[in-house]
C-alpha cells in the first residue's frame, strides 16, 4: 500500500469518527446572529441558528446540542423564561445554558434564572468562546 493511501486512510478514519460540539442560538437580531454563527463554525462548532422561541421548539426536537445560547429580549418571549424550561426538562436539564443580553444586567439574570453564564452585550468574541469552551469541558 502507498503511503498516500495510508495517510488518507487515516485521515478518514479521524474526521469521519470526530464528533463537533454543537451550539443551539436563539437570537432575533440577524446580525449578531450572522457573526455568532460564522465565528462559532471556524472555531469547529456545528451551529445552529433560532431567531424565535417557536422556530426553536419546532427545530430542536432533531437533535439536542451540546450547549444552549440564548439572548433575553426575543420577539416572541424571552430566554430567562426558555431557560427556565429547558433547566426544567429532563432532556435538556444538564445542557448548559449562556445568557445573552443588552438590557438585562448580570444580577437580574443571575436572580431570575437558573442559567450556567451570562454574557453582556456588546461582547468581545474571543471572551464569549473561553466562556462556551470552560461550560462545554465542565459539562
Amino acid at each position: 500500500m502507498r503511503l498516500e493511501s495510508k495517510v488518507t486512510i487515516r485521515l478518514f478514519y479521524y474526521y469521519s469518527f470526530q464528533k463537533n460540539e454543537k451550539i443551539c442560538i436563539v437570537e432575533d437580531n440577524p446580525d449578531i446572529s450572522f457573526i455568532l454563527d460564522y465565528f462559532l463554525r471556524e472555531e469547529g462548532f456545528d451551529v445552529i441558528v433560532f431567531a424565535t422561541i417557536r422556530e426553536f421548539k419546532k427545530g430542536i426536537l432533531v437533535e439536542l446540542p451540546d450547549l444552549f445560547l440564548l439572548d433575553v429580549m426575543l420577539p416572541d418571549g424571552d430566554g430567562i423564561t426558555l431557560c427556565e424550561q429547558l433547566k426544567n426538562d429532563k432532556a435538556t436539564s444538564t445542557i448548559p445554558v449562556l445568557i445573552m443580553s443588552a438590557h438585562a444586567s448580570f444580577d437580574k439574570v443571575r436572580q431570575t434564572t437558573c442559567a450556567n453564564g451570562f454574557i453582556n452585550k456588546p461582547f468581545d468574541l474571543n471572551d464569549m468562546l473561553n466562556m462556551i469552551t470552560e461550560q462545554l469541558r465542565s459539562a
